[in-house]
């Protein structure tokens, strides 16, 4: 596929020896598939692709896409895991190309406001905001961000800086950014909605349980979260998955085989699941039976060869017990796995 949209980036050392290795490390972690060599890896991806290598005493990425909106997405999703594994690093780099114009709104980020929302289970809520621009979220993948300003205080709101990189507000005008998934998005009628997992205690729960209709919240995205393929595909989770679940088993081509299993503290969270015939739909209750792992484990995987994918969010130990299983020791490869860790204990 050719891209019309380019850009490259640039950092000198000071940067470790192992900075590709330990970046490839992360990449891989968030369950992209990247592709890696001695001083070099690659991200392909269905809406572009990113390159970065050490050459010599220079740190070089160059990033292509459809247009200048998902060169800014890449982007910053590149940084976000180079922050991780390189501190301050992003700060050094110096960008060139189709790059957004710095004071304005990053072009994924736009304002939404409350609607409603409604409880579909002891532990969800089915929230419902509307966006003027409710049709710039169908497409990029099933996950956003909400940007939830602090309580009592008026938002600040992200902007780009000179280099068209986003820069949020911090310390006390710091947004909370959890993700999750679109259940439906209307642009007919400018709105969408999506379902919150209740943590007591937990920002976005006390956020969903206060606030007022008309009041604003940040979207960003969409961003990650393609719809996987594959004829066979098995496919689990704990509760924090459970939304991002049910939007690919329900969309899933009516010929997928394969099998979902979904972990849940509570029995009352269990909701319908409209999937193919040839897909069956486990739910385990933690701490009775069977785990979430041992039902993975319990499904022989087609061989190298046929149309087979694997979806595990879960946990980061499952999550990393998970990667080791399919990948080291079935040979699964990145393409046909998204193993990502949700939250960690």
């Amino acid at each position: 596929m050719t891209f019309s949209a380019h850009a490259t980036g640039l950092a000198t050392r000071p940067f470790a020896d192992t900075l590709i290795a330990d970046l490839a490390d992360e990449i891989a972690g968030h369950g992209y598939p990247v592709t890696r060599q001695e001083n070099a890896l690659a991200v392909a991806l269905p809406v572009g692709w990113i390159e970065a290598k050490i050459a010599g005493e220079g740190f070089a990425v160059t990033i292509a896409a459809r247009d200048v909106g998902k060169i800014h997405e890449m982007r910053e999703a590149l940084l976000h895991l180079l922050d991780h594994v390189a501190p301050q690093l992003s700060d050094r780099m110096s960008w060139q190309g189709d790059l957004p114009t710095s004071g304005i709104f990053p072009p994924n980020f736009r304002l939404a406001r409350f609607i409603s929302r409604e409880r579909i289970s002891p532990n969800f809520l089915r929230l419902t905001l509307g966006c003027e621009a409710a049709s710039s979220l169908l497409e990029g993948g099933m996950h956003f961000r909400l940007a939830i300003p602090p309580e009592g205080r008026t938002p600040v709101w992200p902007r780009l800086d000179a280099s068209g990189r986003s820069i949020w507000p911090k310390g006390e005008d710091a947004l909370h950014r959890p993700a999750y998934t679109f259940v439906e998005v209307d642009p007919e009628k400018g709105r969408f909605s999506f379902d919150l997992y209740l943590h007591e205690g937990g920002l976005a729960t006390t956020w969903a349980a206060s606030v007022r209709p008309g009041e604003e919240v940040g979207v960003a995205g969409p961003g990650g979260g393609e719809l996987p393929p594959g004829a066979f595909m098995v496919i689990a989770g704990d509760e924090t998955a459970l939304p991002a679940i049910r939007r690919i088993v329900e969309t899933s081509r009516p010929d997928r085989r394969g099998h979902a299993f979904i972990e849940l503290g509570d029995p009352a969270d269990r909701v319908e699941m409209a999937a193919p015939a040839g897909m069956t739909v486990t739910w385990l209750i933690r701490g009775e039976g069977p785990g979430l792992w041992d039902a993975i484990l319990s499904v022989p995987f087609p061989p190298a060869g046929e149309s087979r994918f694997v979806w595990i969010a879960a946990e980061r130990d499952l999550a990393r017990e998970a990667r080791k299983h399919f990948r080291d020791g079935l040979g699964v490869s990145l393409e046909e796995t998204y193993i990502s860790a949700y939250w960690t204990r």
